[in-house]
């Protein structure tokens, strides 16, 4: 018990101090020198130290606690005892879920159809500034599936499932509520990279992604969620034709 203990604070410093100052050491050096060697060198650094902290944080606290919730509705006294407020949360979220995912890659489907694909120089003004980040080869692109899918498994397990559990049952007993809000704000802090807008937004979809942990129970569908957001970009970024693999 002590020994778990200590794995959930030693992983709760590292998320909430070391990876973000890390990430203030390393983005800049990838932004002076956004070469494809140097790109995948990072992917595969945050993929390696999720995965660890994964892995540590099922050690910590299990997998049962780690994957499912069942809040009573005292303790989120605003969102579960109303079912009007469950449908317009969830309903909130499917918007914002076709307006990021699903009409963006209509689009591209569309001018595929069309005989007009996209190309990479093309994509979205706002993620034109994190060209250093994003994939521009096929390799690249090969790495960014791996990326994608490892955000998506483990920053739900890390900042949805291991947050909740660490800052609203043991060792700290707070407000689910507020445990959600800081679990989301560690989690926009994480994506510093994209400076304060980036931060802000990212908080605000890490706060979706437990709001619906805690409406269905089950980590699955955050995780599900967040991979294909993550992995929409392969659809709307396309690499140019004469990408080097």
């Amino acid at each position: 018990m002590a020994t778990a203990t200590a794995s959930a604070h030693l992983l709760f410093f590292f998320l909430l101090i070391v990876a973000p100052v890390w990430d203030l050491y390393a983005i800049p050096k990838l932004k002076r020198n956004p070469s494809s060697e140097n790109k995948i060198r990072y992917y595969k650094m945050i993929c390696g130290w999720m995965w660890i902290g994964s892995a540590l944080a099922v050690a910590a606290i299990g997998y049962r606690p780690l994957f499912t919730i069942n809040p009573s509705p005292a303790e989120i006294s605003w969102l579960l005892p109303h079912r009007w407020v469950c449908y317009l949360v969830e309903a909130l979220m499917a918007i914002t879920f076709i307006i990021i995912v699903v009409l963006p890659a209509g689009m591209v489907m569309r001018k595929k159809l069309m005989k007009r694909p996209l190309k990479y120089s093309a994509g979205a003004a706002a993620l034109k500034s994190f060209g250093y980040f994003l994939p521009a080869t096929w390799t690249e692109r090969r790495w960014w599936v791996f990326v994608s899918i490892t955000a998506g498994v483990c920053e739900e397990i890390l900042f949805r499932g291991f947050m909740l559990h660490y800052l609203h049952v043991f060792p700290w007993t707070l407000n689910l509520t507020l445990a959600l809000l800081i679990s989301s704000v560690i989690f926009g802090i994480h994506h510093l990279y994209q400076g304060a807008s980036g931060v802000a937004g990212t908080a605000i979809f890490g706060t979706f992604f437990g709001l619906l942990f805690l409406l269905t129970g089950n980590l699955l569908l955050p995780i599900i969620l967040h991979a294909v957001m993550d992995l929409r970009l392969l659809v709307i970024l396309r690499p140019p034709a004469d990408a080097p693999a």
